[in-house]
């Protein structure tokens, strides 16, 4: 184990860095992606400030090393979104001095140690059911993170749709050979994709909430969500036919607060639209 001991780990994209400060060898195997852990912080955090955090604290009247248990996809803080990905370049045994740059260019910085994996499941060879259970994890906590932490949400929700997406056609699930149906896993996959529309129209991606959101137009009963979402993506794209025909799903739309204003907002810039291109053809005929 000298090549281990003492070597260093970053990741420059996500400004986090790790250095083996020790090491007692008891597995060889690192955490996965849906792995169940006890680890410790061993001493006071350098540089939290505020910065809210279920594992670490900055505090003189914490008692170190402090023990904690951590199921992998769980986190809704990003502090401990980023604990999370350096306890998976962690092996049982290790401890290592860690850090975590902020957009600010402050650096976090702690001591932690890697006591046990209790539960160490490999993703690929997770079966339907698991699969979809690991999906659904990662998708609460996306919910749980949107409203403060969208951007920690999108990743959240890439993650369990990139995890889903690959049983598709999902009609061929069966409770019998898979653990699970079909449908149920469809129906998770829709709820996934209408959660990352949330997240796309906050970056203004309109074209790609578009996409996610195309079961609407062969779904029976899509939710008013997933409806409102792709007709606003269709206001903001200037395609006010489609998105007046989008929001007509619902039924008695008009009663609708939400709805009734995006009707509104269609009607007046589709006839803005309308009049400036008239004014435009007139000048050109004029």
């Amino acid at each position: 184990m000298d090549w281990y001991v003492g070597t260093e780990w970053e990741d420059k994209g996500r400004g986090l860095t790790k250095k083996v400060l020790a090491f007692q060898l008891s597995d060889m195997e690192k955490p996965t992606a849906c792995s169940t852990l006890q680890f410790s912080v061993n001493k006071k955090c350098a540089n939290l400030g505020e910065r809210p955090s279920k594992y670490l604290a900055s505090d003189e009247t914490t008692a170190y090393p402090q023990q904690h248990s951590l199921e992998m996809g769980r986190a809704v803080y990003p502090v401990d979104c980023y604990v999370e990905i350096l306890l998976q370049q962690f092996l049982p045994g290790e401890t290592a001095a860690c850090s975590i740059l902020t957009k600010n260019g402050v650096r976090i910085e702690f001591e932690m140690r890697l006591d046990k994996i209790v539960k160490n499941t490999q993703v690929e060879k997770l079966d339907a059911a698991g699969m979809y259970d690991l999906a659904l994890r990662l998708k609460e906590s996306g919910v749980a993170t949107f409203k403060s932490y969208p951007k920690f949400a999108f990743d959240y929700f890439a993650r369990a749709a990139k995890l889903l997406i690959t049983y598709k056609p999902f009609d061929k699930l069966t409770k019998r050979e898979n653990g699970i149906n079909g449908s149920t896993v469809e129906e998770l996959f829709i709820q996934i994709q209408t959660n990352l529309a949330a997240c796309l129209l906050l970056e203004k991606r309109y074209e790609h909430v578009i996409y996610h959101t195309q079961f609407v137009e062969t779904a029976e009963s899509p939710s008013e969500k997933s409806i409102y979402r792709r007709a606003l993506a269709f206001y903001h794209l200037k395609e006010f036919a489609k998105a007046q025909a989008t929001i007509e799903r619902v039924p008695n739309y008009e009663e609708k607060r939400e709805f009734s204003k995006l009707r509104d907002n269609i009607a007046a810039s589709w006839k803005d639209s309308n009049t400036h291109y008239k004014e435009v053809v007139q000048r050109m005929f004029s």
